[in-house]
Parts: C-alpha cells; structure tokens; sequence
C-alpha cells in the first residue's frame, strides 16, 4: 500500500466525491477512481458506497480513514521535522482567529513572532467560529482558534485554555461591587449578546435558561468593538471572556464584574485538518500565541 492511495482515498471520502477529491488533489477523477478500486480489489474489501450524488464510506472505509490520517500524519510530520534540521524557520502561515484573540493576544504575539522568526510571513484572518471551522476544512487556513465547533472526522481540536466569561458595565452602572455576583440575583439587564450563529451565543443562551435567570432587552452585535463602546456609553451590559476585559481590569469606562455561582466559562480550542501537521512555521506561531494566551489567563487569576 502506497501513501499515495492513501492521500486519494482521504480526499475522496472527505471531500464527498470522486470528482471534488480530484480538484483537492490535482489529479483526474478516473485517476483515484481507479487507486481505490485498486485498494478494494486488491484487499477483498468495499471501501466507499457509491451514487449518483456522490460517495459515503462503508465500516471498512470509516476504519480505512482513521489509520489513514494517522499515517499521513506522521508522514508529513517526519518530512517537516526533516526540513527543520536543515535549517532556518521559513514559509508561510494563515491563521484564522476570533475577534476575542484578535483585541487580547494578537498583538503582543505578533511582535514576538517577527522578531523570533524573520523569514516567516504571515496573514491572520478574523471571523467566528462557524466561518473559520469552513475555513480550515476548505483548505484556506493552516489552523484557526475557536470556542467551540460542531464536530466534524476532518478536524483535529486541541484544548489550549479554559478562560471565564464576565459581566462588562459601565463604569455608571447600578452595579456597584467588584464582587462576583450571581445573575438570577439581579434585576434583568438589557444585554448586549453575539449574533446566534456564534458559538459562545450558544453556551451563554444555554447558561440563561438552566440557570432561571431572567433579561430585559436583548441586542445582537457581532461587532465587538461597537458592543464594548456601546456599553460604555450606556447602561446596557455584556458577558465577555475575561482575556478580552483585561485593559478594564482597573477600572475606566466599563467596569468588569466575575460571574458567579456557577460560572460561565469558554475553551479556547486550535482546530486543523486531521490527516496534515502543521508545518515548522505553523507550529511556531501556535506556540507563540498560545504562551500569550496562558500569559493572558494568569493575569486573571
């Protein structure tokens, strides 16, 4: 078994079709046609169910693909590992980041990274969860940080870090006290809340209901620097991951109050394509950004 069958099997099943597992690959839909029909024949075994519409993997196929993409894998890994022992860091990175990384963490890891690793360019695109999980498994970015995801066998997630949501006033607010506080407590506040497509939308609806806890207005934004203006300006109120609610920590316009009882928390999750490693570059900037972010966190303990 080559990896090349390998590679054409993987694109195929995760691609839906014979015709878009081609184009990812750049070779002629006959071509894997005929490199998994080779896989089935010469084990005895059907791989892929196939229609007009397109194919879905067997049981055979759906264990296929697991030892496939560890292989892959750890091909790719050995082929970068061998690259960095010849020298310097290069290449290219697009990474994809929800706007909390982008206020809190971004720029202090960008100015490290230049520094460290001159001869690596990179691009950093914002967007929420939803859209960059799209992103990662089009192809167009190396790895993307998202709260959370709807599961997909094409993705790898890793936990980077475990942040708590906040409660952001204004600095006027009727909310006097630092204090943690509990909001079934308070008289319902008129929020400021993520659009429904957003991941943290999801867990923060949720939180409200299982939690009895009762609002008035809600507005939706998924702008966050018009939300954080806004409630600065207002006596609307927002729940925020805390890395975000660093720069307010000592008071100014809004003023940050810890939930509590239970509290709200959100993941910090790196996502990427299951069957390809980060390359050196990539894996450079993870780890760059990801010390800014554990930097971040301890700031809130």
């Amino acid at each position: 078994m080559k990896l090349q069958h390998l590679k054409y099997f993987v694109a195929v099943l995760e691609e839906g079709s014979f015709s878009a597992g081609a184009q990812r690959v750049n070779a002629t839909q006959s071509g894997l046609s005929m490199h998994v029909r080779q896989l089935e024949d010469r084990y005895q075994v059907q791989l892929l169910y196939r229609s007009s519409t397109g194919v879905t993997p067997t049981e055979a196929g759906k264990r296929l693909y697991r030892d496939a993409v560890r292989v892959l894998y750890a091909a790719t890994e050995a082929e970068s590992n061998l690259r960095a022992l010849s020298g310097a860091v290069t290449g290219d990175v697009t990474v994809g980041l929800m706007p909390t990384f982008t206020r809190a963490v971004l720029g202090p890891a960008l100015m490290r990274f230049a520094k460290n690793f001159p001869n690596v360019r990179i691009s950093v695109r914002e967007a929420y969860s939803g859209e960059l999980s799209r992103q990662v498994l089009a192809g167009e970015l190396d790895f993307a940080v998202v709260p959370a995801f709807d599961a997909d066998m094409r993705l790898r997630a890793d936990l980077m870090g475990t942040d708590r949501e906040y409660l952001v006033v204004s600095s006027e607010s009727r909310i006097k006290s630092d204090d943690p506080v509990r909001l079934a407590d308070l008289s319902p506040l008129d929020l400021v809340l993520p659009t429904r497509e957003n991941a943290r939308r999801r867990k923060i609806d949720q939180y409200l209901a299982t939690n009895g806890i009762e609002t008035g207005r809600l507005m939706e934004l998924d702008s966050m620097f018009t939300t954080l203006d806004l409630v600065a300006r207002s006596d609307w109120a927002t729940i925020l991951p805390g890395i975000l609610c660093l720069s307010d920590l000592e008071g100014g316009r809004r003023r940050v109050v810890p939930i509590d009882r239970p509290d709200l928390t959100v993941d910090y999750l790196r996502v990427e394509p299951r069957s390809v490693p980060l390359s050196d570059a990539g894996q450079a900037f993870y780890s760059v950004l990801n010390g800014e972010l554990r930097s971040a966190l301890g700031r809130l303990d």
